[in-house]
């Protein structure tokens, strides 16, 4: 279903695009709320606005901000710009061009983190890596 905007597409099967432009749900029960050119292409994904965010991880979301992307499962990004969150259950809240690889890991926010451990967590800053097990940074 697209309930608005301009060149949106709902292909998912259950998917659902709110408004917006050029955004694109095509995963099984997928949706976009908003923005421009976001995708959530994972099965039960979402992207709830933003620019260029992508949610391809079954059950992960993008909130927003820019050039975002939750590939893991049940991954998330609540916004910033260029983070990612790839690990299953991993979590950027924000940032710049964060990245939370390891299983369970999170960024909080700062620029240039990494948290590539199982369930490790870099809190802020800049050129963090918490890349052990159960690390903080």
């Amino acid at each position: 279903t697209v309930g608005g905007g301009e060149g949106n597409a709902a292909s998912g099967i259950g998917s659902s695009v709110s408004g917006g432009e050029s955004n694109e749900a095509s995963g099984l029960i997928s949706s976009v709320s908003g923005g421009e050119y976001n995708e959530a292409s994972g099965s039960e994904s979402a992207v709830n606005g933003g620019y260029n965010n992508a949610a391809s991880g079954s059950a992960s979301s993008v909130s927003g901000g820019e050039i975002n992307a939750a590939s893991g499962i049940g991954s998330s990004v609540s916004g910033g710009d260029g983070n990612e969150a790839s690990g299953g259950r991993s979590a950027v809240n924000g940032g710049y061009y964060n990245e939370a690889s390891g299983v369970g890991s999170a960024v909080s926010g700062g620029y240039d983190n990494e948290a590539t451990g199982y369930s490790s967590t870099v809190i802020g800053g800049q050129f963090n890596v918490a890349s052990q097990d159960y690390s903080v940074e």
